[in-house]
């Protein structure tokens, strides 16, 4: 996961170059992204940026929310995308992305959060996180799921953090 501040708000050309060089080296399988603004910003990071020196990245169908949004990539040889469902918080929108691993068939769940930001906002990224964790709470038995993101949690007192670790049914 990795926020990449507003992509593409100020010139591309150099920060392409950098987010190339961090992307060759990791070469993620999936990647979450928060803080893209658009369909045609998803398309440009997609084609110029991951598959710029390298091959066989596809991007998750797009959500265009009423904040900073979050886009996936995969590696299309390993995954098939299924889908992106919103889950809808009072602030920023939970992306919930389902993958097939095309080896074993299992499905993969990942959600993606960027929390509200500010040492203040902890009431607010705490209601984001109960948003999250009632749509889990209702998942099948042996769902397999991750949450990746930018959390925003200042530290292990904040009650999102608290929240999220809790262990349910």
């Amino acid at each position: 996961t990795y926020n990449i501040l507003n992509y593409p708000f100020t010139d591309t050309t150099a920060r392409n170059l950098q987010f190339r060089t961090i992307f060759e080296n990791i070469q993620p399988d999936v990647l979450v992204v928060q803080e893209i603004v658009s369909q045609a910003s998803v398309d440009s990071f997609l084609s110029k940026v991951l598959n710029q020196s390298a091959s066989g990245y596809a991007a998750g169908t797009f959500i265009n929310g009423n904040d900073l949004d979050r886009a996936l990539y995969y590696k299309s040889n390993l995954f098939t995308f299924i889908s992106n469902s919103p889950i809808h918080t009072m602030l920023r929108d939970i992306n919930e992305f389902r993958l097939k691993h095309n080896a074993s068939g299992d499905t993969i769940i990942i959600f993606a959060v960027h929390l509200k930001a500010n040492v203040e906002d902890s009431l607010a990224r705490a209601a984001e996180v109960d948003s999250l964790r009632k749509f889990t709470s209702v998942l099948p038995a042996n769902s397999f799921y991750m949450v990746v993101g930018d959390f925003n949690i200042y530290g292990d007192y904040e009650p999102a953090y608290i929240r999220l670790k809790q262990i349910t049914n």
